[in-house]
């Protein structure tokens, strides 16, 4: 008797425990395809998104609208050269006005904050930025210079918004995505 009930238990032990491996199997084998499934929709929604947006981005309206000027390799080289020279000259204006900003909060931090030079400061950073406004314009107009009449032609009304929006970023990041 006690043989019977050693081997009747030996093998629901052995069931049990083929049983627990075989769930594991199944499970392991299938969780990822459930999670490879939702990261591929996740993807994709995210791709799709991703795609709108580009789509729809200023960079791409500038790149579709340089590329209808049908610029010539001279000018493509003119006007990058135009524009590097621009970068490194507004990067100079941009720092002084990053030092005038911080010279602005160390004098609000100061124990009797005096009026009058912060006032002071903000006239020159506001002058910078005039300053820097000034030179965009000039770089556009001679961008503009660059053009044949019928390229020009093709130009917006006025100075595009563009050029004051490259302003916005220190850096010049976006300056790098309007490349002719």
């Amino acid at each position: 008797m006690k043989t019977k009930l050693m081997v009747l238990t030996l093998v629901v032990v052995i069931s049990v425990v083929f049983l627990g491996f075989a769930q594991s199997s199944y499970a392991q084998q299938n969780t990822p395809l459930v999670k490879q499934k939702m990261q591929q929709q996740k993807s994709s929604v995210f791709r799709e998104m991703m795609e709108r947006r580009l789509k729809d981005s200023p960079a791409v309206n500038m790149r579709e609208f340089i590329e209808s000027l049908n610029l010539s390799e001279e000018q493509i080289a003119e006007i990058n050269k135009t524009l590097l020279d621009f970068q490194k000259n507004s990067l100079e204006l941009r720092n002084r006005m990053q030092i005038e900003e911080l010279e602005i909060k160390v004098l609000l931090l100061e124990p009797e904050t005096e009026l009058a030079k912060i006032r002071e400061k903000l006239k020159e950073a506001a002058d910078l930025q005039v300053e820097l406004k000034v030179k965009t314009i000039e770089k556009y107009l001679e961008v503009k210079d660059l053009l044949t009449p019928e390229q020009q032609e093709k130009l917006p009304l006025g100075i595009p918004s563009q050029i004051f929006a490259l302003e916005k970023f220190s850096t010049g990041r976006m300056m790098n995505s309007f490349c002719w």
